[in-house]
């Protein structure tokens, strides 16, 4: 099976719904065998902690987050960039087979639909 996001692959991973300003904390687990670099589009976000070990030293910022395996990462951001973005796995095949999230803001919405493919 694929790596997964909150244990789903998407289309089945839920949205990350944030309203514009608020201030996200967010924790990233790797429990699989192989790195997965983590991907957020339309922001940056600062790095807490590394495997519950805190930041300390210049700020760490960043939009791509290698976590190695059993790597636990804490970030957070603030919601300054309202949209509906990816977040995704940047090994590309893990993307495609569903290592996907969305990070969305109240509000905001799409005139797009999600295409199926007929079975």
């Amino acid at each position: 099976m694929s790596s997964s996001m909150n244990g789903r692959l998407y289309p089945a991973v839920p949205m990350l719904m944030v309203a514009e300003g608020d201030r996200v904390k967010m924790r990233i687990v790797n429990r699989s065998l192989i790195d997965h670099p983590i991907h957020l589009h339309g922001h940056r976000v600062r790095v807490l902690s590394r495997n519950g070990v805190a930041a300390t030293g210049s700020t760490w910022w960043t939009d791509t987050l290698n976590v190695a395996p059993g790597e636990v990462f804490e970030v957070g951001f603030t919601a300054d960039n309202p949209g509906i973005w990816m977040d995704h796995c940047h090994n590309f095949k893990h993307g495609s087979e569903g290592m996907i999230m969305h990070l969305g803001y109240l509000g905001v919405t799409t005139p797009f639909t999600e295409a199926r493919i007929p079975e």
